[in-house]
């Protein structure tokens, strides 16, 4: 069995028994765990939160209650008895992996948005951080002072500059994936 079967396997376990399941990656991969949460939600569960405990991103299913959550699960169970098997195939997946099928790979791509998303919820501001990263370039010009003026700002001046246009892809990333999410229907501000 592989790393892919033994983590379908693993949340199968864990949808089975109860109302609700945690789902973790050792690599922190938010493709992987979106490749989970859809096969969850296969089975009648949905996505409820993600959270960062740590470095490990720890993402929460919650069992769905809804009608058409249950015609899902009941078809799904039917359709794949021996899913998370040496043997069979997880819903909407490729045999032996968690790489989705074409008619799974939007909504896995949109559960990773979600993921990425609510990941990085919990990250400070950009302007603590712009606050910071200015600090900290300050801190570096001030210390090569005494070396010179020419030296402390060949050295303060570039490391603001990598900071900030850090900053700046950072939040150019964090609206893009906000735009995308709200652009399928998600509204959550």
């Amino acid at each position: 069995m592989n790393h892919a079967e033994r983590r379908i396997s693993g949340l199968l376990r864990q949808i089975a028994t109860g109302d609700s399941a945690v789902l973790t990656d050792r690599g922190n991969s938010p493709a992987r765990l979106a490749a989970l949460v859809y096969i969850a939600e296969q089975y009648g569960f949905r996505y409820a939160q993600t959270r960062r405990v740590g470095q490990r991103l720890e993402v929460d299913v919650l069992r769905d209650r809804g009608a058409e959550a249950q015609r899902r699960a009941v078809a799904t169970l039917a359709d794949f008895p021996q899913a998370g098997t040496k043997n069979g195939p997880a819903p909407g997946m490729r045999r032996r992996s968690l790489k989705p099928l074409r008619h799974a790979s939007e909504p896995v791509a949109l559960l990773r948005a979600r993921i990425e998303y609510d990941a990085q919820a919990g990250d400070l501001h950009w302007r603590p951080k712009a606050v910071f990263m200015s600090a900290v370039s300050l801190a570096l010009t001030l210390l090569f002072l005494p070396v010179g003026w020419l030296t402390a700002l060949a050295v303060g001046l570039p490391t603001f500059a990598i900071f900030m246009i850090g900053l700046w892809v950072e939040v150019l990333r964090k609206d893009r994936i906000a735009r995308r999410l709200r652009a399928a229907g998600f509204d959550w501000d």
